[in-house]
């Protein structure tokens, strides 16, 4: 997929979903920051009370409901996959909550912190920082956390 149509693809979302919280993260944030060349994915992030009318937005836009096999580390109030051809799979989500041994943390959208950018509604890197904390994933925590130094010491100077 190129760049562009992915660029094209996340403006046709931002746009059906205008009307709602939410924000895109994820492997297409980090994409649009310069870190990562091809997203396997769009992840959106969306409000608890949004998520239902999103999901209707979605199917009647023509995306296919595409049934997830439940993670057993992932307890997240709402979560669904939608497909569509030619497009990377969304997956939508809120009330994000994550089982770590016996307690589970759960992760607050704030929609309000979320800013729009050509078209586009993106979530805050300083948001997926933390999420790839709570999902455990490492590698993209190192990214993140080199991207943001380096943004606040090219702020500094």
């Amino acid at each position: 997929m190129s760049n562009n149509n992915l660029q094209a693809q996340l403006q046709q979302l931002s746009g059906l979903l205008q009307p709602y919280q939410f924000g895109i993260g994820g492997s297409c944030l980090l994409w649009q920051l310069g870190l990562e060349t091809a997203p396997n994915d769009i992840d959106i992030v969306c409000s608890e009370q949004d998520f239902s009318a999103i999901c209707e937005v979605l199917q009647a836009a023509g995306f296919i409901v595409q049934s997830a096999a439940p993670h057993p580390q992932y307890v997240s109030a709402h979560f669904v996959c939608f497909y569509l051809a030619g497009w990377p799979l969304i997956e939508l989500m809120a009330g994000i909550a994550v089982k770590q041994g016996d307690a589970i943390s759960r992760w607050q959208f704030q929609p309000q912190r979320c800013h729009w950018q050509d078209g586009v509604c993106w979530m805050p890197p300083a948001d997926w920082l933390q999420l790839y904390q709570l999902f455990n994933r490492p590698q993209r925590v190192m990214q993140l956390r080199r991207y943001l130094v380096q943004l606040r010491l090219n702020s500094l100077s």
